[in-house]
């Protein structure tokens, strides 16, 4: 399945939130309000990311994708994972 992203939107897959204390893993749920996410799609408005770049969201951001059984861009929907955004959501980009 693939889906199509219109205007300033953006489709995006946070990175998994495993933050180490010491030699504990803290679970995503209990990680820092603010994660990082790969741009996977954006909309024909989006004027500041592509494809691919990786950005910095708040916990909050976007509306969460449902979509069971789906993968998008091979890889299965995680509605915990995978987000429809806004590109004004952008806290920022990160340069690697």
């Amino acid at each position: 399945m693939q889906l199509e992203v219109y205007g300033s939107r953006l489709l995006v897959l946070c990175d998994e939130m495993n933050e180490k204390v010491g030699s504990i893993i803290m679970p995503g749920k209990h990680a820092e309000r603010s994660r990082t996410a790969r741009v996977l799609s954006v909309g024909d408005k989006v004027e500041h990311y592509q494809s691919g770049d990786k950005i910095l969201i708040s916990w909050y951001t976007g509306v969460h994708l449902h979509l069971p059984g789906h993968n998008l861009f091979d890889i299965p929907v995680d509605e915990d994972r995978h987000r429809m955004i806004m590109e004004s959501e952008i806290l920022g980009k990160i340069i690697e």
